[in-house]
């Protein structure tokens, strides 16, 4: 059977003698973008892996900003976690990062040996259904990845990102794909060479009028979503229509790739707005089913589809798990959208909020 990648940082944590390493303490800080999914995952198997590959465009203007300090010494076990979110400690956070972190001893054995000061602080809402977890955890898996190579005393460069990429996964599957410039791709695809269910790597292959994509993210509802991720996932074991779903995200990818290589952006808007009403048909199709689209929501959609037909203008819509939209257009009609953006749509806003994003050149090591 073929080595996993799973099984060959088992295979190296294994040959790590932590007793052998010296006392260290130290500092490491990265900056990690979120990411918006334009073909959708939702449905995993154990240990976090998807159901379908998906393809995600990595933002630039909503990023975590992580700061991990950390004492090392393998003379005494020292594991202890204090962890603050804009500079106030979090307990439910906390317990989260705290069990992510413990399952990371058999790809980081160190950790047996740390004690962890973690603090963090986002640019936009945290769990209102802008991917939060996926930037908070992709900047901390960076942290603890570098972190060991200071420990060790050396990295290979050519796996940092892929490691990274691996552990950001375990604690939030799309937080994989936030580790890349431009566009990510997440799942085994016979389309990508290299692609796996076990981490992200980039995607390259499209067309010049892809490279500067803008994003203005309406916030509908800034609070926290009543439903979460983790149980939406679930729920899709008993969806009656999940293997539908499974089999239209893959067909959806292939279209996806053929759609970016000819920058064809009418077939892009069909395409992403056909996944983002799938992803949320899934939530109001479990057992139970729930909605996580607000009012707001629908009078954006059906504004920006009005709109679009009366205009000819390239925009288009696309949802993560949440009430807000994600308004997708062209860079070269970026003028003509922000008009439309402060006339039309801004006033269906919660409180006229609004993220200004594009695509993002990747995560920064501060």
């Amino acid at each position: 059977m073929e080595e996993t990648f799973a099984d060959q940082l088992h295979r190296e944590a294994a040959s790590v003698k932590a007793t052998s390493c010296s006392p260290v303490a130290g500092t490491t800080v990265w900056s990690c973008p979120s990411n918006i999914a334009l073909t959708k995952y939702w449905g995993k198997k154990p240990v976090q892996l998807p159901k379908n590959p998906s393809l995600s465009m990595t933002l630039k203007e909503s990023v975590t900003r992580t700061r991990l300090n950390f004492i090392f010494d393998p003379g005494q076990i020292l594991p202890d976690l204090l962890f603050r979110f804009d500079g106030e400690e979090n307990p439910p956070f906390r317990d989260r990062i705290l069990a992510f972190i413990k399952s990371l001893t058999p790809y980081i054995p160190l950790l047996d040996y740390t004690r962890l000061q973690i603090e963090s602080e986002n640019t936009f809402p945290h769990s209102s259904g802008i991917a939060s977890s996926a930037s908070a955890f992709g900047a901390l898996a960076l942290c603890l990845v570098e972190m060991e190579a200071q420990i060790m005393g050396y990295s290979d460069p050519a796996q940092f990102s892929k490691k990274a990429s691996f552990i950001a996964r375990l604690g939030s599957g799309s937080a994989c794909r936030s580790l890349f410039p431009g566009y990510a791709l997440w799942g085994a695809s016979p389309q990508w060479k290299g692609s796996s269910d076990e981490f992200a790597i980039q995607v390259t292959d499209y067309h010049d009028t892809f490279k500067q994509v803008m994003d203005t993210i309406l916030i509908v509802e800034s609070g926290q979503k009543r439903v979460s991720s983790t149980t939406g996932h679930k729920l899709m074991n008993s969806n009656p229509y999940s293997d539908l779903r499974f089999s239209q995200a893959r067909n959806n990818l292939a279209l996806l790739r053929t759609i970016l290589q000819k920058g064809d952006w009418k077939a892009f808007v069909e395409l992403i707005e056909e996944e983002a009403l799938s992803l949320h048909a899934m939530m109001m199709t479990s057992r139970p089913g729930y909605l996580l689209m607000k009012q707001g929501t629908i009078d954006i959609i059906h504004k920006v589809r009005k709109i679009r037909h009366e205009t000819g203008i390239h925009m288009g819509f696309t949802l993560d798990a949440g009430a807000n939209v994600h308004l997708l257009y062209p860079s070269a009609e970026a003028e003509q959208v922000d008009d439309i953006v402060v006339s039309d749509l801004m006033p269906l806003c919660e409180n006229g909020n609004m993220i200004r994003d594009r695509t993002g050149e990747g995560p920064e090591k501060k």
